[in-house]
């Protein structure tokens, strides 16, 4: 074997570039079995081959999202009279109970008027009736005294009628 060897070393083979060539070679194909590439290339064809299936399922459930979207976009101008109609309805109602509120407060704001108004007249009512009253009885005691003096004979006949009553009386 050492003949071989130094034979191949002596021969203008070794000298030749093919021989370096050669050498290169056997080393690089070496480190390749040594650095296991083949699989490693696999493992990132595999990676590759799961971000493409990943990025297909993005796009499809993306696909899925627009067309709800689309859907609802095209339904949107419905939607949107739906919401006017239903908000205009509500302004009428509040309008209307609003109305309905008011007058029912100024119905209740006359009502509270006239009975105020009436207790006020009943008030001023009795204190003319009781003004009027003593006034009247104070002038008829004047004019009862007024006569009395002026008129002997109903002076007379007064005492003669409480004297006839007192004698009427039982005891």
């Amino acid at each position: 074997m050492n003949n071989i060897l130094d034979t191949l070393l002596q021969s203008q083979f070794v000298q030749s570039n093919t021989l370096n060539f050669l050498l290169v070679l056997v080393f690089l194909l070496w480190i390749i079995s040594k650095l296991n590439i083949g699989q490693k290339l696999q493992q990132t064809n595999d990676k590759i081959k799961y971000y493409i299936s990943e990025a297909e399922e993005e796009k499809l459930q993306a696909e899925a999202r627009l067309s709800e979207i689309n859907k609802k976009i095209e339904n949107l101008p419905e939607e949107i009279k739906e919401i006017e109609r239903s908000v205009k309805n509500g302004i009428e109602s509040l309008t209307a109970k609003s109305r309905r509120d008011v007058e029912n407060q100024m119905q209740d704001i006359d009502n509270n008027v006239k009975r105020i108004m009436d207790l006020e007249t009943k008030k001023f009512k009795q204190k003319l009736t009781a003004v009027v009253s003593e006034a009247s009885v104070n002038l008829a005691r004047d004019n009862a005294l007024s006569q009395l003096e002026n008129n002997r004979e109903i002076h007379d006949k007064y005492i003669y009628d409480a004297i006839d009553e007192i004698d009427g009386m039982n005891l």
